[in-house]
């Protein structure tokens, strides 16, 4: 790591322990953190990960660095609400430059929030099963559809929206307040800081920004950079849950003895420790590759798929070896055992990156 990514890194540790970690288990109880905080973080400089907010910063190991230390804040719903950004920002870079020189800025600022809107109820985030519709309509188009299981749709500024229009692939840009746009609020599993909405388009007003074969080779590229961000949460959730189950494990007395003076039981947490660090090696790497311009959609899908095995595996052995202490809240384990199943399934679920990384053998 240089210098700068070492600054960053202080920045946002700073920055999660004074307006973060105090505060998670309430934003937890209460369904969602407050929206003051996109903005406090913007005037941090974390949006933006250290560079001027006046163009979209081209630098994975920050946002490596910005996602890990949000997630060891102790809750992912946060880091998906506050480093999910770039995702959509690149799309709407690559799609339309004179709406990126408008949007960039104003969300790396805090100013406003933006959202990818892909998922459907029939098809998930498949992009060949889209049912939302776009059509012209005077100088602009209009969207018909729904969208659904989407973070922060029902609060957010800016949303990107995929449709199909003329039978092939689109991406929009739609207003949060625009007219014909209803949300509904859905209760998750796991992220419960992080608000989920169903989002149904009622011919809504939307800004065209790429069509055809050009927005799904785009949407593909952004995608890779959230399966990657996905790993990175996974090892970070990892850690974060190993640690906790270290520490309980050498205080928690059977009779005589810690957990962690009993040979099998330390056995596992060392084979647990062994998985990680072998897992953070390939993620690391695959970090660099992306610096590098060397990401492939394979090299992007072995690290979500081998980062969330060792997350899930070090998560039930976490809630395991704190017994009751690991079942009830507001115990941190509890929470990064059912995060974990979203990791899972957000960004495309394991099956489909098995089958993207079969596609290459």
């Amino acid at each position: 790591m240089d210098s700068r990514t070492d600054d960053f890194r202080g920045r946002v540790r700073t920055f999660v322990n004074d307006q973060v970690r105090p505060h998670v288990d309430a934003w937890e109880r209460e369904g969602a953190y407050p929206l003051e905080l996109w903005r406090q973080a913007g005037r941090a400089g974390l949006l933006s990960l250290g560079h001027s907010p006046e163009g979209l910063p081209d630098d994975p190991g920050a946002l490596a660095v910005l996602v890990e230390e949000l997630t060891l804040g102790g809750a992912q719903g946060i880091t998906m609400g506050l480093a999910s950004h770039f995702v959509s920002l690149k799309a709407v870079q690559g799609a339309d430059a004179a709406v990126a020189a408008r949007v960039v800025p104003s969300v790396l600022r805090g100013d406003q929030s933006i959202v990818l809107a892909l998922t459907e109820p029939q098809a998930g985030s498949d992009l060949r099963g889209f049912e939302c519709r776009a059509g012209p309509h005077g100088d602009g188009h209009r969207l018909t559809g729904d969208k659904r299981f989407i973070c922060n749709g029902g609060r957010a500024d800016l949303l990107l929206v995929g449709a199909l229009l003329d039978g092939a692939l689109a991406l929009f840009l739609v207003e949060g307040n625009a007219p014909g746009l209803s949300h509904e609020r859905l209760a998750c599993l796991g992220w419960r800081c992080l608000p989920l909405a169903a989002l149904r388009f009622e011919s809504t007003p939307a800004r065209l920004l790429i069509h055809g074969r050009e927005a799904g080779r785009l949407l593909q590229q952004c995608l890779q950079q959230e399966r990657l961000n996905l790993a990175v949460m996974a090892l970070a959730s990892a850690e974060l849950a190993l640690r906790d189950t270290v520490e309980h494990c050498r205080t928690r007395r059977v009779g005589p003895e810690a957990l962690l003076d009993k040979s099998v039981l330390r056995q596992r947490l060392a084979e647990r420790h062994s998985e990680l660090s072998v897992a953070r090696v390939f993620v690391e790497q695959a970090v660099r590759w992306q610096a590098e311009g060397q990401l492939t959609a394979a090299r992007a899908a072995i690290a979500k798929n081998t980062a969330v095995d060792v997350l899930e595996r070090v998560a039930h052995d976490a809630v395991q070896l704190h017994g009751a202490h690991g079942c009830v809240e507001p115990s941190r384990v509890e929470r990064i055992y059912r995060d974990a199943r979203l990791l899972g399934i957000g960004g495309g679920a394991r099956e489909v990156m098995l089958d993207i990384i079969g596609r290459t053998l």
